[in-house]
Formats: structure tokens, C-alpha cells, sequence
């Protein structure tokens, strides 16, 4: 009987109603049912479906088959040397020359047999296709990063991060749980900075594990800060997908993690990249399908946490970063000012002009219903404090426009929200001013802290 499945997880943690929905599709019957587990990469769809394919082997039992298609590699996999393999599984040594023999062979040889086909790692619907089964009573999962909505009658399951509980589990399996219960919280802060990706949460338990004395908090902080290459298994994960992504697409990967804080909207992505709205929409879109963006909402995207921490840490062209950033920042300049004529606020005193905004959600060049303002600010201030404190962190970043837009958005965010995220923003404009010996941003600066009102008195530390 053909078996070539590799082994399954022996502690694979959670995604029971994943299970269950693959179970579901995944039955003979007259037609051949094709799934596809869709998702970012490390997020376990290989584990899943693996796991899967191992746990339904009363319903296939002609075998299963396993192949690799390596679609994210420099190299995929191409059909004719898959089918040549899997030809050979079934136990056929006269393989064919042509891809369409070798196809119809195939078919041939798993009519009446009751087979489940894994196609692991596929890069495209064109791939999959010629390695579809004709026959009922067989089966397809194929996983990828991209969507494979162009293959006949297939069953789309997104699959997601872990849930807290079950991200838990699995740093506990690999860690240890005497080390987890000891350090639960920063245990709790660690799976948080792993983004509850599973990749992730093993690489750390690993990490842990290697390092016996070293407290979980540490590695935690270390996540926090940006240091994504604690995880190199995280790495070696996204890289293969950026590295095939072309020049605009990878330069729009870079920027955009400029302007995720998190989420942002097709307005405020096209001001980051100087680009139309349809050729942002383009590239939104293409990032999207990847699962190197996530669309979260109409016209909102988001990157997941080690994502954009992994596009922050991609060099590119010298000053684009810059460049993006007073894009960026003049964007949200512009739809502020537009905020504050509705509801009334004054602009600062000293206000310049923009000269580089695009047209946004809410552009100060229009008219802005008090609605329309109140939205906007709810909707938006987080990346605007985003966007303040990268600009501020940027060696040569726009400061003097941040430290404008603080002062602009500072009387208009929703104070019993935001003003420890005001406050920082603030500092952090004026630390890097006085760094760089800015007087018109430490003024600003100064101006935007003193309308928050002292800060809150720090607890003196508790006596042991």
C-alpha cells in the first residue's frame, strides 16, 4: 500500500476545529474532494495537514500519498518529476516521457483506489492541477502560502495563529513545564512577541531549552526590541517568500511595515509608497495572496508582528526609508488638519504647508463631516503614533514634520485612550531632537507634553 507521509507532530498542540473542518471535506465519494490549508509561512500548515492526512487512514485504504512541492523555494517542484514520483510510489517503473502521458497514467492508476493525495508547499494553482486525481474515492490537501481558489471545486480553510491557551501548550511541550510554570508571565509575554505563530513559539522553546540558566524573560525583551533573529527558524521561514517577490513588491513589503501600527489603510499604504491608489491596491494585493499581508478589514492591512519585524530589519535602497516616512507622515498631516477644522481645534501656530500628502481617508484639502473626524481618529491613531515614533527612531527621519503632527493630533485623540501613547510618542520625538540638535522638533515636543499634564508619579519599588 503507498504510504509516504512523513511523520506525524508528536506534540502537535490545538486547531481542532481546523481538524475537524478538514475532516469533513476530506470524504470519498463521487466526486474528488480537494482542500487547501492557506496561511502565512510557519503558521503549522504542513504540521496540520500532516497530522491530518495520519488521522484519516481508515478512509483512505489504498495509501496516502506525500509530495513536496517547494513552491517557495529558488526551484518548485515542476508536475512532471512530482508525477514521475509519485508513479513510482504506486509502484510503476515504465513512467512515461510526456507530462500529459504521465498525467493520464497517473489518473489511470488511482482509479478505484481509495487515496489520499497531501501536495505540500505549492506555489500556484498551475502546479497543483496536472496532479489531481480524476477518479472518485480519492482525496486532495494541499497546502501554500498562496490561495488556490483556481483549482475545481476546492475548500479553502485560512488558517490562523494560535490561540493564547494553545500557544501555551506548545512552549510548555518544548521548554518544559517546570521552566514555563516558573516564569508564567514573561512566559505569556514571550508567546506574545512570537505572535502566537507556532514556528516561532517552537524556535523559542528550543531557545529556552539550549539555555538552562537563561530567564524566559530575556529572550521575551529580546523579541520586543526587533531581535527576530533569536528565531533564525522564523527567518529561514519568511525568507524564501521575500526573496521571490519582485522589485515592487518587495520594496512595498519593506515600506509598508513603515506604516503598520498595527494596520493601516490603501490610503495611507499609496502615500508610503508615492504610488496611485489602483498600483497600491495591486500590490496589496499580491502581498495578500502571498499571506505576507493580511486584509483585516475593507481597504485596512496588517502585518503579522515577526512579519514586520522581519520586513523593518530588509535593507534597501539609501533614503527610501526616509522618503516613505515623509510621505507618510505628510499624508496623515493632511487628513489631521482636516480633522481638526471639523471638530473646531486650531491648527499650531507655525503650521507649513504639505507638499507631499496623497488623497486620504479624511484630506484636510475637503470637507470632513464631525462623523467623518470622529471615525478617523479612532480608526487611525494608533498608526499615527506609529508613525511618529518610527520617523523619531529613523536616523534621519522627518522629525520636525512628526513632532508638527504630534502637536496637531495631540488635542484631538481620545485622552482617556491614548495618552500614555501621547506621552511616549512625545518623548520619543524629544529624545531623538535633542539628539540630533532639532530645536523647532524639541519645541513641539515640549509644547505637546506639557498640554498632557504631568505624568503619573512611578510606585517606589516594593521592599522583599
Amino acid at each position: 500500500m503507498p504510504y509516504g507521509l512523513p511523520p506525524d507532530i508528536g506534540d502537535f498542540t490545538g486547531r481542532s476545529g481546523a481538524v475537524a473542518d478538514l475532516a469533513d471535506v476530506l470524504v470519498p465519494g463521487r466526486s474528488v474532494p480537494v482542500a487547501a490549508v492557506n496561511g502565512m509561512g510557519g503558521v503549522g500548515k504542513t504540521a496540520l495537514a500532516v497530522h491530518v492526512a495520519h488521522a484519516a487512514g481508515t478512509r483512505f485504504r489504498g495509501g496516502r500519498l506525500y509530495a513536496d512541492l517547494r513552491g517557495m523555494t529558488g526551484h518548485p517542484a515542476e508536475p512532471y518529476a512530482v508525477l514521475g514520483g509519485l508513479l513510482h510510489a504506486l509502484g510503476r517503473r515504465d513512467v512515461p516521457e510526456t507530462l500529459e502521458e504521465r498525467s493520464a497514467l497517473y489518473r489511470s492508476e488511482l482509479t478505484g483506489r481509495r487515496m489520499l493525495v497531501v501536495l505540500d508547499d505549492a506555489r500556484c494553482p498551475a502546479q497543483v492541477a496536472p496532479l489531481l486525481p480524476g477518479a472518485p474515492g480519492c482525496a486532495v490537501l494541499v497546502t501554500s502560502r498562496t490561495t488556490m481558489a483556481g483549482l475545481p471545486g476546492v475548500s479553502g480553510l485560512d488558517l490562523d495563529v494560535l490561540e493564547p491557551d494553545e500557544a501555551m501548550t506548545l512552549l510548555t511541550s518544548v521548554a518544559g513545564a517546570d521552566r514555563v510554570a516558573a516564569e508564567r508571565g514573561a512566559a505569556l509575554d514571550l508567546v506574545a512577541a512570537c505572535g502566537f505563530l507556532p514556528l516561532a513559539i517552537r524556535s523559542a522553546g528550543t531557545w529556552l531549552a539550549a539555555r538552562p540558566a537563561s530567564p524566559v524573560g530575556v529572550l521575551a525583551r529580546r523579541l520586543a526590541h526587533g531581535r527576530v533573529e533569536e528565531l533564525p527558524a522564523a527567518v529561514a521561514c519568511f525568507r524564501p517568500g521575500y526573496e521571490q517577490l519582485g522589485s515592487d513588491e518587495a520594496r512595498a513589503f519593506r515600506l509598508l511595515a513603515l506604516a503598520d501600527g498595527p494596520g493601516f489603510s490603501t490610503g495611507a499604504a499609496g502615500a508610503t509608497l508615492g504610488l496611485r491608489r489602483q498600483c497600491a491596491d495591486e500590490l496589496l494585493e499580491t502581498l495578500a495572496d502571498l499571506s505576507l499581508l493580511e486584509c483585516h478589514a475593507p481597504n485596512r492591512y496588517r502585518f503579522h508582528d515577526l512579519l514586520r519585524v522581519f520586513a523593518l530589519n530588509r535593507t534597501g535602497r539609501q533614503g527610501e526609508r526616509v522618503r516613505a516616512l515623509r510621505r507618510l507622515l505628510d499624508h496623515y498631516l493632511t487628513a489631521a488638519r482636516g480633522v481638526a477644522k471639523a471638530l473646531g481645534e486650531p491648527l499650531p501656530a507655525g503650521s507649513r504647508p504639505v507638499t507631499e500628502a496623497s488623497p486620504g481617508p479624511c484630506p484636510g484639502e475637503r470637507s470632513v463631516t464631525v462623523e467623518a473626524a470622529r471615525t478617523w481618529l479612532f480608526v487611525e491613531q494608533d498608526a499615527v503614533l506609529t508613525a511618529i515614533e518610527n520617523a523619531a527612531r529613523e536616523p534621519g527621519g522627518p522629525l520636525t514634520r512628526a513632532a508638527e503632527l504630534l502637536l496637531t493630533v495631540a488635542p484631538l485623540f481620545d485622552r482617556e485612550w491614548s495618552t500614555r501613547r501621547l506621552r511616549n510618542a512625545a518623548l520619543a520625538v524629544r529624545n531623538a531632537a535633542c539628539r540630533r540638535d532639532d530645536a523647532l522638533a524639541r519645541v513641539y515636543a515640549d509644547v505637546a507634553l506639557q498640554s498632557l499634564g504631568p505624568a503619573p508619579a512611578t510606585p517606589p519599588p516594593r521592599r522583599t
